[in-house]
């Protein structure tokens, strides 16, 4: 869509986790957790490392691809 916001890796997976049946404030946290371990959001903030900002990019089919 022109002029939207491009989706961020934490959203992304915070509505994956909420189309499971989890609600939003269940699901928030989790995803932040989750994104933390991986090494795509630095410990204890919100801020992406260099690995999560190249994922962001990256389409859903291409971050599956370099799932081991």
């Amino acid at each position: 869509m022109p002029g939207s916001k491009p989706t961020s890796l934490l959203d992304k997976a915070v509505s994956r986790i909420q189309s499971r049946g989890v609600k939003k404030s269940s699901a928030y946290p989790i995803a932040v957790a989750a994104l933390q371990k991986a090494g795509d959001l630095k410990a204890g903030t919100l801020k992406p490392t260099a690995k999560g900002k190249a994922r962001n990019q990256m389409t859903r089919a291409q971050r599956h691809k370099m799932q081991p």
